[in-house]
């Protein structure tokens, strides 16, 4: 693994999805950028960490949701610069970062896998989350004890970002990820222990309302998907695809895994425009699933901007809006 030192400290950042390699690396600290943040955003965001359940043992204090928020800005700053959408705070994938995060400082692993061999759409999905997620990753280390004030921490936020955006093709993995034109929401997460510093960044595409579904079946049990596309949206296809449940890693096997992979080689479903049901009387689709293997069941929903009507079908240009994750027992 190749690192550059910085100051006293190596920034390692680590690729996005899709098995796209990207490596890139800061020499120098950048001048902490200031953003103001409003009492309302700041009410706002407050108001949903409080009503959110889920992962409440990495619920962010008032502090750290005033540091993701000022680096929201950032990040929003560079999608502007782009000129593409600007993105939202997500709690709840506040959280799986946080949780990453922690773990990854805690255990001395750095990448996109947790001990369990989880990767990113496990993670989210296994938390209850349902939107596609693409996940950026970097770490920093020092041979001393990391500085931790606040702004120790903007900045080290800020480096990771920058050097996400400073990167080049073809090598630029993470930075079309940060100014990706599907994602509208991103989860930001980040840990200090002693010279261990973590930041994930979870970049969502959230488009679709889900009704009540299972996680869990039996093999061979028929089961359905509620969806409502948010409106301008329309279904395009789904995609269903087969994984054994992941297997516990050691921290070295993780740091050697620079990348992972948004789906497998095993294709066991898809349901076409042509396939769809009629809306139930709450105005979702439901998606039939039936699968047979034990393992776990990874599902895609692709969208379009306009209704199908005829001609073929396939994901370029789509979004892709779900990181559904079924396990068959």
């Amino acid at each position: 693994m190749k690192r550059m030192k910085t100051s006293n400290f190596y920034i390692l950042l680590f690729t996005l999805t899709f098995s796209i390699a990207g490596y890139a690396q800061s020499r120098s600290k950048s001048k902490v950028a200031e953003y103001t943040i409003s009492n309302s955003d700041m009410e706002y965001y407050l108001d949903l960490n409080d009503k959110e359940q889920r992962l409440s043992e990495y619920k962010d204090d008032k502090t750290a949701i005033l540091i993701k928020l000022n680096q929201l800005a950032h990040i929003n700053a560079s999608r502007k610069k782009h000129q593409v959408q600007l993105v939202k705070l997500d709690i709840l994938a506040c959280r799986v970062a946080n949780k990453i995060a922690k773990q990854a400082a805690l255990n001395g692993f750095m990448g996109h896998f947790n001990k369990q061999g989880e990767s990113p759409y496990h993670r989210f999905a296994f938390a209850g989350g349902t939107a596609h997620v693409s996940e950026n990753a970097a770490a920093l280390r020092s041979d001393d004890f990391l500085p931790s004030s606040t702004k120790d921490i903007h900045s080290y936020m800020q480096q990771a970002h920058n050097s996400f955006m400073a990167e080049r093709r073809p090598n630029d993995g993470h930075k079309k990820n940060c100014i990706n034109i599907f994602h509208n929401y991103v989860g930001l997460g980040y840990y200090l222990h002693q010279g261990e510093f973590r930041y994930y960044e979870e970049f969502l595409d959230n488009y679709i309302e889900f009704g009540d579904f299972p996680r869990k079946v039996k093999s061979n049990q028929s089961f359905s998907i509620p969806v409502k596309p948010v409106k301008g949206k329309y279904f395009h296809m789904a995609l269903a695809y087969y994984e054994k449940s992941p297997s516990k890693m050691s921290a070295a096997t993780i740091n050697r895994i620079m990348e992972y992979s948004d789906f497998t080689n095993d294709m066991v479903q898809q349901i076409l425009p042509w396939d769809l049901n009629t809306e139930n009387t709450k105005g979702y689709t439901p998606l039939p699933f039936t699968f047979k293997k034990k393992g776990l069941y990874y599902i895609q929903i692709y969208l379009d901007d306009k209704p199908y009507i005829s001609g073929t079908v396939n994901t370029k240009g789509k979004v892709q809006a779900s990181g559904v994750v079924i396990k068959v027992e």
